[in-house]
């Protein structure tokens, strides 16, 4: 929460006790502060300069204040269980809220229970999980999806600049996902029952987000994978062009890796520029520490 801006010093509370795992704040890293006004996304750069313990934090602005455009992603088809639920508000601020609190119950509900706790915690937990394996539950459904949004058929018409709760299933890795969407266009669907309802992330997770992208890369390398095999295993003739088309997917396949690669590095500038460590980045210190350990 902003308690209070001078010039181009900007004063935070943080909302929750404790930041969630693996992130931290350290003094003088760079970190983007991303705000919304009316129904445009709003970002600015700053530098924090005291509060790294937490709580009550200072920044220095150090950029000017632009509109936020979220980055361009690969799309792919898929085939996950989704879920929509409508708001009983269209108050942005209203539903941003409960999108934390929502992440807030997850990790609530992932939490062990704890020797000794209130019999009221516990009961508010496996309420939470039984409510999240409902979600998890939601029949599969055919989508196109991207790191920046989705696009799937739903029965009932929204209006364009909707907000919309949205759960995502992930089966690799499995990981459930709740955000929120904005309606950015609606088509009838071509066999005539409901409607193609396409959805930009509106509020998202950045881990969250490079889950969805790491899945797309993923089925996307598949896909080709299962192209290439189909090509190898078909009848050797001449004149049938098998040549370029191998080309055409091994350098598809090249183009693909390459910007994969490039996303993955600005993902981890990112991050460390936040001062927290990407995923990718953890895993392998924690790879490179467990052979250290075997080899003494």
């Amino acid at each position: 929460m902003v308690s209070s801006l001078e010039r181009d010093l900007l004063g935070l509370e943080l909302s929750r006790d404790a930041l969630p795992q693996g992130a931290s704040l350290t003094l003088g890293n760079t970190l983007e502060v991303r705000f919304a006004e009316q129904e445009e996304e709003r970002c600015c750069r700053a530098v924090l300069v005291s509060g790294a313990g937490g709580g009550r934090l200072a920044l220095r602005l150090v950029d000017g204040v632009v509109t936020f455009e979220p980055r361009e992603y690969f799309r792919q088809d898929v085939y996950l269980p989704v879920d929509y639920r409508l708001p009983p508000h269209q108050n942005s601020a209203e539903i941003r809220e409960r999108w934390r609190q929502g992440r807030r119950d997850q990790e609530l509900a992932a939490q062990r229970p704890e020797p000794g706790e209130p019999a009221q915690l516990t009961a508010k937990r496996e309420e939470i999980r039984s409510r999240l394996e409902q979600r998890c539950a939601a029949p599969p459904a055919a989508a196109n999806m991207s790191g920046g949004g989705v696009r799937f058929s739903i029965p009932e018409r929204l209006e364009p600049g909707l907000l919309v709760y949205l759960t995502i299933y992930l089966p690799q890795p499995q990981k459930m996902l709740e955000l929120v969407g904005e309606v950015v266009g609606v088509q009838p669907a071509p066999s005539g029952d409901g409607f193609v309802t396409a959805l930009r992330f509106r509020f998202i997770d950045e881990a969250d987000r490079d889950r969805i992208v790491g899945y797309i890369s993923g089925e996307q390398l598949a896909q080709l994978s299962r192209l290439g095999r189909g090509e190898s295993s078909a009848p050797r003739n001449r004149g049938t062009g098998k040549g370029p088309r191998r080309l055409l997917l091994l350098g598809l396949t090249l183009l693909l890796l390459a910007a994969l690669v490039v996303y993955l590095a600005s993902a981890i500038i990112a991050k460390r520029e936040r001062g927290e460590k990407h995923e990718i980045e953890r895993i392998f210190e924690e790879g490179i520490a467990k052979i250290l350990k075997t080899r003494n």
